[in-house]
């Protein structure tokens, strides 16, 4: 017959590893909490700002000049009609250590929803080149939307088109309300979109 062998007595060293084990098992969950997952660790970071305040970004600094709407733009010798309202911003762009532009746009309205644009052609367009540091430029945005999401949104802008990680973007409030969609929408006169470029002054 086999003889029973006696039950062993946990030994202090093996109690103190296996304790330390929970502890780091416990440590890991709560930093897991605590700590930002990957996605919200590799967005952008957002610079916030409002008409006619500069906000500087990593490559350069940019600054909404107006806003403005209608229902119908003159775009490029070309008119727009929309059953919404478009929102026309002007701002200048000035590109620094290298020639960079303003390739990413996106509506943020007021129901928490995002429009991203960022091309020259659409119903959508952002014009913002800059071709030279140190030279600021005059640039376009012009989004469609729903009228009712227009009164406090905001316009987010970055120079990279497609991959916005861990650079920097601004989020500007258009400083729009419920008298200006008014406005905007009673505005059946064509809208002229300004023209881009050098900024005046620019060029010196």
């Amino acid at each position: 017959m086999s003889r029973l062998r006696p039950l062993r007595r946990p030994t202090a060293k093996g109690v103190s590893s296996g304790t330390l084990v929970v502890l780091a098992l416990a440590l890991g969950q709560w930093l897991d909490t605590q700590l930002p997952q990957a996605p919200d660790a590799n967005r952008p970071y957002e610079v916030e700002g409002q008409v006619g305040e500069r906000v500087d970004l990593r490559s350069g600094h940019l600054e909404v000049t107006s806003v403005n709407g209608a229902t119908v733009v003159d775009l490029q010798s070309s008119l727009r009609r929309s059953p919404g309202v478009f929102t026309v911003v002007e701002l200048t762009w000035t590109p620094l250590g290298e020639s960079s532009s303003l390739e990413y746009a996106a509506l943020r309205d007021n129901r928490g929803r995002e429009l991203p644009f960022g091309s020259l052609y659409g119903r959508n367009v952002l014009d913002c080149r800059g071709t030279v540091t140190g030279v600021p430029v005059r640039c376009l945005a012009v989004v469609e939307a729903d009228p009712d999401t227009l009164a406090g949104a905001s316009l987010a802008l970055a120079t990279a088109p497609d991959d916005l990680r861990w650079d920097s973007m601004a989020v500007v409030d258009l400083g729009i309300d419920d008298a200006d969609v008014d406005r905007w929408r009673e505005q059946d006169e064509p809208l002229p979109a300004p023209a881009t470029g050098i900024a005046p002054g620019g060029g010196r």
